[in-house]
């Protein structure tokens, strides 16, 4: 796709294509991931302008094999910036493989008796808090059995002074316990329109966070 082409479909001039994969905003990249055809996860961290014309050929050759499935070794375990970048960039590919194993996206709950699906709101949300820490990124490896058997907690209302909770009459607050990594608590909306159920974040929560809420 030329610079041209990619700048009329993101609704911009061409001369702030450069200035645009700077962003910050995953609104922002995720609409450009939609318009070049490839995985939000492809677009994050650039400095400069990538190559419009081959990130296409770049996506096929990095993300369309199942031995590029992510470990537990590849997460950083530091707490710099550079770590918590690549932890967030972990938990997107992650994402955007466990969607191309389950097209469907979406899991059926034991405990609610009801799917949970996976929404863009769910990677844009769960990137940001669980790259926070290495156990919260190690917990989203294991998405697929806190979906199926996490646990009922208690239902809140929906923090409207929060712009990606606005879509949601109420959160479920839902707990599952990791081996190896501990209690990890699940938020899942439910949303206005058709009561549909959505995974919001997840995190992991260690010990020093469960004694501090006893006292």
């Amino acid at each position: 796709m030329s610079k041209s082409e990619f700048a009329r479909r993101m609704g911009i001039r061409k001369q702030n294509v450069k200035a645009l994969f700077k962003t910050k905003n995953l609104d922002t990249l995720q609409k450009a991931s939609e318009v070049l055809g490839v995985p939000l996860i492809l677009l994050i961290g650039y400095i400069e302008e990538p190559d419009l014309s081959e990130i296409s050929i770049a996506c096929d050759e990095r993300y369309n094999k199942k031995e590029d499935a992510i470990s537990e070794n590849d997460i950083p375990t530091g707490d710099t910036v550079e770590d918590r970048r690549r932890r967030q960039q972990i938990i997107m590919s992650f994402y955007h493989y466990w969607k191309q194993c389950n097209p469907e996206s979406k899991k059926y709950n034991f405990s609610l008796k009801d799917d949970i699906n996976i929404k863009f709101i769910s990677i844009k949300e769960t990137a940001g808090h669980a790259s926070l820490t290495y156990l919260s990124t190690l917990a989203v490896l294991q998405l697929d059995a806190i979906l199926t058997n996490a646990v009922f907690i208690e239902k809140l209302p929906a923090n409207h002074k929060k712009n990606n909770q606005r879509g949601f009459e109420s959160m479920i607050r839902m707990s599952y316990r990791c081996p190896g990594i501990g209690l990890v608590k699940m938020l899942v909306g439910v949303k206005h329109s058709d009561k549909t159920k959505v995974q919001y974040c997840i995190t992991a929560i260690d010990a020093g966070a469960i004694k501090q809420e006893a006292k």
